[in-house]
């Protein structure tokens, strides 16, 4: 598989989890579809140990930073340059999870309605995925190794 069909899945999933999967909140689609083995291992190494020492809300947050901080050494480290950028795009996921929990636990029950909840991923999920796969990324990682860097260079 080359790297555009790479590229490719990576927006169909984003498309599936919003469209297609029965998640109906962020933190599900989240820990469900995109990042398996992240979740996993950051719950085991960091929300659990840390839940009951700084409270739920904080671990989870820590949670999302240390994920940042291994996208950011992928994805910026690399290119040496759009620092910050996926860190806006995590910073963003856990504060969505957050919003959700707090909703849920106030019986805001508007997710409930299926389509209101995907149009909800898809804006807290999708919309922002340029600030993690940033336009340093794409011109300097993804389309020169899918061939296209020629296609695109400025």
């Amino acid at each position: 598989m080359n790297m555009r069909n790479a590229f490719y899945r990576l927006w169909a999933t984003a498309l599936i989890i919003t469209l297609i999967a029965p998640c109906l909140y962020a933190q599900k689609a989240i820990a469900r579809t995109l990042n398996r083995g992240i979740d996993v291992s950051t719950s085991i190494a960091i929300f659990r140990p840390l839940r009951n020492k700084i409270g739920g809300a904080a671990a989870l947050m820590i949670s999302f930073i240390f994920s940042d901080l291994l996208h950011e050494l992928a994805l910026s480290v690399p290119v040496n340059n759009g620092y910050g950028l996926p860190t806006l795009y995590f910073v963003i996921h856990g504060s969505v999870v957050l919003m959700e929990r707090a909703m849920r636990s106030r019986g805001v029950k508007f997710l409930e309605n299926k389509l209101i909840a995907r149009l909800w991923i898809f804006f807290w999920l999708v919309v922002p995925m340029p600030l993690l796969f940033h336009p340093h990324f794409i011109k300097e990682i993804v389309w020169p190794l899918a061939g296209l860097g020629s296609y695109f260079a400025a």
